[in-house]
């Protein structure tokens, strides 16, 4: 884990796509994208705590409550970052439909693939209608997991290096 966390944007993105895309398992997909995208939610709000060893891979906060605390603190409420809220309250609903009965909600799926494509409206393999549903499931997740990993660097980097410039620009223009 603590290799991941030290990861390039570029490199977390590589680690994404080896992940997500060795899946044929829809359901796999949605759990496994849960997984990472809470991986990604543990980085940022430690990087955003006031608490120098905080460790939200130990806390016991579940996925629902993470998504409250970056609603409230993590800077997610301008434009483009509601809707990455938003994605993430609908792979948690996905993922606990999955958990509690088994089954794979595809509305759910297209209310994520619509809520993200609210956020890039044109590029990204979740907007290409001809892939299959998987595919554009993972393209979805793995955008998402970039988006808050990419914070997560961005903020790590101005600790480690103040000096430096970031050109990262997280949300595009809606």
């Amino acid at each position: 884990m603590e290799k991941i966390r030290n990861y390039t944007d570029d490199e977390f993105g590589l680690f994404l796509v080896s992940e997500l895309t060795e899946l044929k398992d829809i359901e796999l997909t949605i759990l496994k994208g849960h997984i990472l995208t809470e991986f990604a939610i543990n980085c940022y709000l430690e990087s955003i705590s006031e608490n120098k060893n905080s460790d939200f891979f130990k806390e016991n906060f579940n996925y629902s409550s993470k998504i409250k605390l970056l609603l409230h603190f993590g800077n997610y409420s301008g434009p483009g970052g509601e809707y990455i809220i938003k994605s993430l309250e609908v792979l948690n609903k996905l993922r606990n439909t999955i958990a509690h009965s088994l089954t794979i909600n595809h509305h759910l799926i297209k209310e994520f693939l619509a809520i993200i494509r609210k956020i890039s409206p044109s590029k990204g393999n979740f907007n290409n209608e001809k892939l299959p549903e998987q595919h554009r499931l993972e393209s979805g997740i793995a955008f998402v997991c970039g988006m808050i990993f990419g914070r997560y660097c961005e903020i790590r980097n101005k600790k480690t290096k103040p000096n430096t410039v970031s050109y990262v620009k997280h949300f595009p223009e809606s």
